[in-house]
């Protein structure tokens, strides 16, 4: 009768064996014996550690380590058996439990790739705290559209906005075991999709209300200490985002032609810190022509602030990089001291320029200037809708002329 097959990315039994350059020793304990009789000291032994393993294709194969020690031998052979397993767990089967193609999708699909580090951060985030909790145990055959449109609709309720992300990932997920042959179709793509959150009325600041605000922090002793005031000169100078006024550096600066170049941006990333992305939320430099008032507080800040080895124009304390996460905490105590700007975000000064450019020039012009290559986008999350329509009123006065023959 065949021996039953071992499963795919186990082993059989390990098997301790010493020997004496090529020959193989006789005994036990610590009394071993060439095949001729003769004693050989335990120093001069060398151990192999030897099984059978199952690997991806199906085929058994002998695997070996050696070691000057029988258990350091087999310690080394279950070394090599573990990083052969971690392979062979990487086959998706219709069998696979969610949460192992989880794993793989973010080991081989999301952490390698080009996507911004947020994004990535994102990802992982929503698989670990949501997707896998909630779903993780059952096997991909198990993944039906009925299971994950309920598990969907039911995230929808607590969290839309995590739920249409959580959408996002599973789809990316049954993709991936599509091309595995692990099932024939992607259950998620037929999943109600889940619409995006509505959208809040943009708020932006008047002319009026940011000379008001900037005479609040230039009055505002700590404002001063924190640069407050010189990081919301810059946003309101090219539209951009706080993460990129942190990365902004002096070789970024041509005070000369009042140009800024905005070419990255300040990243906390897991298990990595704290640490300035070579490119911006866009993939793309940026170059902004900057007004005069801008250019005074960059010579001010060139003349009076070390730059620090990273030659950034706002380092931190320790000239190093500042953290985005201290920037708002320390804007949330402003406020706290000027409650008429409690509704005040630093990214309420990307949408004043979006919304101050749009209303002197036009949507194309504010897009370029905040660097979006939509107008749309631009449109619906950067402009303030204007409260009182436009004056049309003489053109269409003429609605209601009255006809010659009945004047």
């Amino acid at each position: 009768m065949s021996r039953k097959p071992l499963p795919v990315g186990s082993h059989g039994n390990i098997n301790r064996t010493p020997y004496l350059g090529r020959v193989q020793l006789v005994g036990e304990g610590k009394s071993w014996y060439t095949p001729g009789g003769e004693l050989v000291p335990l120093r001069s032994i060398r151990w192999a550690a030897r099984c059978r393993f199952r690997d991806n294709d199906g085929r058994t194969r002998p695997v070996e380590a050696w070691g000057a020690t029988g258990a350091e031998a087999e310690r080394r052979l279950r070394d090599e058996l573990t990083a052969r397993k971690r392979a062979a767990s990487d086959t998706i089967t219709a069998d696979t439990r969610l949460e192992v193609l989880a794993d793989y999708w973010l080991r081989t699909k999301v952490d390698p790739s080009k996507r911004a580090v947020n994004t990535k951060q994102r990802y992982r985030y929503t698989t670990e705290q949501y997707v896998i909790p909630g779903l993780g145990g059952l096997l991909l055959r198990e993944c039906t559209v009925s299971r994950l449109e309920a598990w969907v609709a039911g995230e929808v309720e607590k969290h839309q906005a995590t739920a249409r992300i959580a959408l996002s990932c599973l789809k990316s997920m049954f993709d991936v075991a599509v091309r595995e042959d692990a099932i024939t179709a992607n259950p998620a793509t037929s999943v109600t999709p889940v619409p995006a959150t509505a959208s809040k009325d943009v708020q932006a600041l008047s002319v009026e209300d940011v000379v008001t605000l900037r005479a609040a922090l230039l009055s505002d002793a700590k404002a001063r200490a924190q640069d407050l005031g010189d990081l919301v000169d810059v946003m309101l100078a090219t539209g951009c985002r706080i993460g990129e006024a942190l990365a902004l550096r002096w070789v970024d600066v041509d005070l000369d032609k009042h140009v800024v170049y905005l070419t990255g941006t300040v990243v906390r990333e897991e298990r990595v810190g704290l640490f300035r992305q070579d490119t911006t939320k866009g993939k793309k430099a940026r170059g902004h022509l900057i007004p005069e008032f801008a250019v005074t507080m960059l010579e001010r800040r060139a003349a009076e602030v070390p730059p620090g080895e990273l030659g950034l124009v706002f380092p931190s304390v320790r000239a190093g990089l500042r953290e985005v996460s201290t920037v708002d905490r320390q804007w949330r105590t402003f406020r706290v001291h000027h409650a008429e700007w409690s509704w005040i975000t630093p990214h309420t000064f990307r949408k004043s320029v979006g919304t101050a450019v749009e209303r002197g020039a036009d949507i194309e012009a504010a897009a370029a200037q905040l660097g979006h290559t939509r107008t749309a986008i631009t449109a619906k999350h950067y402009v303030a809708t204007p409260d009182l329509g436009p004056d049309h009123r003489a053109i269409l006065e003429r609605f209601g002329e009255t006809p010659a023959h009945l004047g």
